[in-house]
């Protein structure tokens, strides 16, 4: 069988791997290992020629485990491959085995556009390269953040991000990669590292910006800046970056020059499990990206804005592994008609799932930690606008049959409510009011 020609992107990967782990040419299939990062799901999988078929799943499944028997450390079945999505049978066959898809577009560039002719306002940052080994501390402070999931995460996660700058600091060590940062008056804002592979091939990874200075033009300068620098004294032919399709820096990166190339495409069974935890602020712009692309619009993610940091809003988010795959947004509602000792209620909504890892649980664990959150707080009721059939497995009901609606007439059969304890809506009549946002959308 001869060898299929892997995505540049993929082609990267493999000789990124390769400093510290191992690339193991199979028979059908390319075995992947990171032996000191096996929580790294991108550093150790079987590479596959081609998307599986539905009757090929749980083959693979056992190969997978068979060839990495030996490293027990290795909690998760990872499945990757370039190019064409899975047939409907066989997504409908991985998601009966409890298998999650993901996928993220390789994108390319050989020459970028200056950022400042985009966008004369953006922030005057300082880009220069990073002694890897002496500012480690800082690189490391910065990193940590930039992702909130480190510190809330599993000790599974934290492990592996810190068995992932030690990979960083290896290819350091190599000669095979720099480390640059983007400063604000010695502050050190964003940075990256960049990887100069065969085939003059350059590789950007791990592009970050600190929390509080994001949206204001420093990714795009650091962006630009070592990509410049890559194709001229570099003599990179082409620059390579790993994209989230559905993520806030894919629009970004189009701006600059990069043009979609192959998407990689993986299934995953097992490993982390999803976690549910109150929103940051480091989550906005990837919150704000994933409602955006759930809901099709910008109109949601206005809401969210402007919500979240209202009085009484529980604003939660599902993570795996480091990445935001849902968010639930629950705000306080109000009725025009007082109620003695009237306990408090909340609305759900908007709630919002990657697209790609939709009808895959994430949606229905928001929910359930989301009302029992409510009910830790006293909240009595929820309500909900949406299709009947679906939130009644929670248990909502149909609202006017409590004499209840909403300031929307359209909407009275969507419109739902759940007690949340014995007595929730004593004292709720009539009209239940949502905050004024809300007309909005």
């Amino acid at each position: 069988m001869p060898r299929p020609e892997y995505s540049l992107l993929t082609r990267t990967d493999l000789e990124m791997t390769a400093v510290d782990g191992v690339v193991d040419s199979l028979e059908s299939c390319i075995q992947v290992r990171s032996p000191e990062n096996p929580g790294y799901y991108w550093g150790n999988y079987l590479l596959l020629p081609e998307a599986p078929e539905a009757e090929q799943l749980e083959s693979w499944i056992d190969r997978f485990r068979d060839h990495f028997q030996s490293s027990c450390e290795v909690e998760h079945v990872l499945l990757r491959w370039d190019g064409a999505a899975l047939a409907p049978q066989a997504q409908a066959r991985a998601i009966a085995l409890g298998m999650t898809e993901d996928s993220g577009p390789g994108m390319i560039a050989t020459q970028l556009i200056d950022p400042q002719l985009l966008d004369p306002g953006n922030l005057d940052v300082e880009v220069r390269p990073l002694d890897f080994e002496a500012e480690f501390d800082r690189i490391e402070h910065l990193n940590q953040q930039c992702d909130p999931n480190e510190s809330s995460g599993s000790p599974q996660y934290r492990l592996f991000k810190q068995r992932t700058r030690q990979s960083w600091r290896k290819r350091q060590r190599a000669g095979m990669a720099t480390w640059w940062g983007a400063f604000l008056d010695e502050l050190l804002v964003g940075q990256c590292g960049f990887v100069f592979c065969s085939d003059r091939l350059g590789r950007y990874q791990s592009v970050e910006t600190h929390p509080d200075f994001r949206r204001r033009g420093i990714c795009s300068t650091l962006v630009s800046t070592v990509g410049q620098d890559a194709l001229g004294r570099g003599g990179c032919r082409a620059l390579l970056l790993a994209a989230d399709g559905e993520g806030p820096a894919h629009g970004l990166y189009r701006r600059l020059g990069f043009e979609m190339d192959t998407t990689q495409r993986a299934l995953l069974l097992g490993g982390e499990s999803l976690v549910i935890r109150q929103e940051v602020a480091a989550d906005h712009a990837e919150v704000r990206s994933l409602v955006q692309a759930a809901f099709e619009g910008v109109e949601e993610a206005q809401l969210v804005d402007q919500m979240r940091d209202q009085p009484g809003v529980l604003s939660l988010v599902a993570v795996r592994a480091g990445s935001i795959l849902g968010h639930a947004l629950f705000t306080p509602v109000t009725s025009l008609v007082a109620g003695s000792n009237r306990q408090p209620a909340v609305a759900l909504g908007p709630i919002a799932v990657r697209p790609s890892q939709q009808r895959q649980g994430c949606g229905s664990a928001l929910i359930r930690d989301g009302l029992e959150r409510c009910r830790e707080q006293g909240i009595g009721a929820a309500f909900v606008l949406g299709d009947a059939e679906y939130y009644s497995r929670f248990g909502w009901g149909p609202a006017q049959q409590r004499q209840l609606h909403c300031q929307w007439p359209r909407s009275s059969v969507a419109f739902q409510v759940l007690e949340l304890s014995a007595g929730g809506l004593d004292g709720w009549q009539g009209m239940v009011s949502y905050a004024p946002p809300f007309d909005r959308v």
